[in-house]
């Protein structure tokens, strides 16, 4: 019988984990791989610091995110934020739903109260 799993990983979990833990990422943009430290990330792009300058790049642009396990298994990201457990198993996000628009309908974002 197969295995059926409903967990979704996204480049987006995986950016916000390099964020969290300070580690060092490559980030496939468009065929160019672009490194750094990820210095901020929400759910529509990534803020990825080479040290000499920074690049913005929209999460439905990144085909691949690495880096290496051993920076989150290092003494110095000891007390990091765990995202879904310890930092030798796989990096999971929770289930994601979407909701489908009906037809016609817009969503807007407003300016939260000043």
């Amino acid at each position: 019988m197969t295995k059926v799993s409903s967990t979704m990983l996204s480049v987006g979990t995986l950016l916000r984990r390099a964020e969290d833990t300070g580690a060092q990422v490559s980030v496939l943009v468009q065929g160019t791989w672009l490194e750094g430290r990820v210095i901020g990330c929400d759910g529509l792009g990534a803020v990825v610091d080479d040290g000499e300058a920074q690049a913005l790049v929209r999460l439905d642009s990144v085909t691949a995110v690495r880096f290496r396990r051993s920076q989150l298994e290092d003494a110095g990201f000891a007390d990091t934020r765990a995202h879904g457990g310890g930092a030798s198993g796989p990096i999971e996000a929770g289930p994601v739903t979407v909701p489908h628009p009906a037809r016609g309908e817009q969503y807007f974002l407003s300016p939260g109260p000043s």
